[in-house]
């Protein structure tokens, strides 16, 4: 049956036939050249043909985007193409594969490092908490640039020096040189930089536009390795068992409440200063005597106990908007920076220099003084768990945290010499919540052995 040849007028009036999921017309002019019609309208010029005994057809394009000339066009190329026994398939993906060729061997030789780490960034931006977003900023910063504060230039970051470099041309002998140039005056950058490059580094090897370009074990090169510093483990940023009167004498000295509650509350909970700053109202429960802290490892966060001297010392606090260490002062209306009345504290008590995330270390360490067990340190703490039992059968109360947890406070204000039972420790948590100071012996060896009758 001989077709009639198409033309715009009839190809534009083809519809699918009633009942039918798609309908197909043929060309007489081109060989193997066909519209196919769909229930929903849509049109596409398409091409069939016999090679090696089977039937192949092939979608050309869309109707409106190929006239009917060029359809046609095509259609004569494959049929061409079939006649002398070639697939127009294999064609297709050879072509292809050339290109993807073309296009990698553009890329290894005018992609930098730069380049690479802007996609990198912006890819994972959104994931990243602000200071880690900021960190990687930093170390990748060319330098030079005008400080907000002061008349001096910035410097570049650990990083810079890899930058413009194109990363076909990143190799052991680079990283090495690199390693050593920064290692010498900023050692422990050195090896951060080190770790976040890694890191970016295996995640260009698992991209397709970049990991045929890139040595993807570079990286794991251990010449390179030797060379970077090694991580100076903080053995001496912790408070010590005789640090705790001193150092609560001085924090509680201060005439900032708010930023001395805090302190205070780093050392009595292990929090991570982060999590403890971003305490809402909402978040303490003092009929229960619980804690919801927003924890960096499990999105859903962690309960833990509300321990009697703390719960005094929280409910004396304004409550000025949702914060409960909140901040006139930031944007935010919460605390943000609580270093330097810590730094006085520190001096005026004549004890070296503690971060603030020494004191989460002070907790890990003092917990041993009272033989709390170290799953119950690591649930307080915010931890992740690492047996097998801890990930999936212990799943301990609130109750039981407690008992540890209280005990853990009242050695930890025996040693301090807080006269907890003292007016001028919140005389506003008096008048507020009787209940909670009755919670509260007035001798800290009551308070043990009620604990331990407990």
């Amino acid at each position: 049956m001989k077709h009639p040849d198409f033309s715009v007028k009839r190809v534009t009036g083809f519809r699918c036939k009633p009942g039918k999921t798609q309908t197909l017309y043929w060309d007489g002019y081109a060989p193997g050249l066909g519209v196919r019609v769909t229930a929903a309208g849509t049109k596409s010029w398409i091409f069939e043909s016999w090679l090696h005994g089977r039937c192949l057809r092939l979608t050309i394009g869309d109707l409106r985007t190929w006239t009917l000339g060029k359809a046609q066009k095509e259609a004569t190329r494959l049929k061409t193409l079939t006649d002398q026994g070639i697939d127009p398939r294999r064609v297709k993906a050879a072509q292809e594969t050339l290109a993807i060729a073309a296009r990698m061997k553009e890329i290894s030789e005018t992609v930098t490092v730069r380049s690479a780490w802007d996609v990198y960034v912006a890819h994972h931006a959104k994931k990243w908490g602000p200071k880690h977003l900021a960190q990687h900023l930093a170390f990748a910063q060319p330098g030079g640039e005008k400080r907000k504060r002061g008349k001096t230039l910035t410097v570049p970051g650990v990083l810079a020096n890899l930058m413009s470099t194109r990363l076909a041309d990143i190799n052991v002998d680079a990283l090495i040189a690199w390693q050593i140039k920064e290692s010498a005056t900023r050692a422990n950058n050195a090896r951060q930089g080190f770790e976040i490059f890694r890191t970016f580094w295996r995640w260009c090897a698992g991209r397709p536009e970049y990991k045929s370009v890139i040595n993807t074990v570079v990286i794991d090169d251990k010449e390179l390795r030797r060379e970077v510093p090694k991580s100076k483990t903080k053995r001496f940023d912790v408070l010590e068992r005789a640090h705790m009167k001193p150092w609560f004498a001085e924090v509680r000295r201060q005439s900032n409440i708010i930023g001395s509650a805090y302190l205070q509350a780093l050392v009595l909970t292990g929090a991570r200063r982060e999590e403890m700053a971003e305490l809402r109202w909402e978040d303490v429960d003092f009929k229960w005597n619980a804690l919801w802290i927003k924890d960096k490892v499990d999105e859903a966060g962690r309960k833990v106990p509300l321990t009697p001297y703390l719960a005094m010392v929280l409910n004396a606090l304004p409550r000025k908007n949702e914060w409960v260490f909140s901040s006139e002062k930031s944007a935010s209306g919460r605390i943000k920076d609580t270093a330097r009345m810590h730094n006085r504290a520190l001096s005026a008590a004549g004890l070296s220099h503690v971060s603030l995330h020494g004191l989460r270390r002070t907790f890990a360490s003092l917990a041993e003084w009272v033989e709390m067990p170290k799953g119950v340190v690591a649930q307080i703490m915010g931890h992740a768990p690492k047996a097998t039992a801890e990930q999936h059968y212990i799943n301990r109360p609130l109750e039981l945290l407690a008992v540890w947890h209280n005990k853990y406070e009242a050695w930890i204000l025996e040693q301090a010499d807080v006269p907890v039972g003292d007016q001028r420790v919140n005389e506003t948590a008096a008048s507020k919540r009787p209940a909670v100071d009755s919670l509260v012996p007035q001798n800290i060896s009551q308070r043990l052995r009620l604990i331990g009758n407990g």
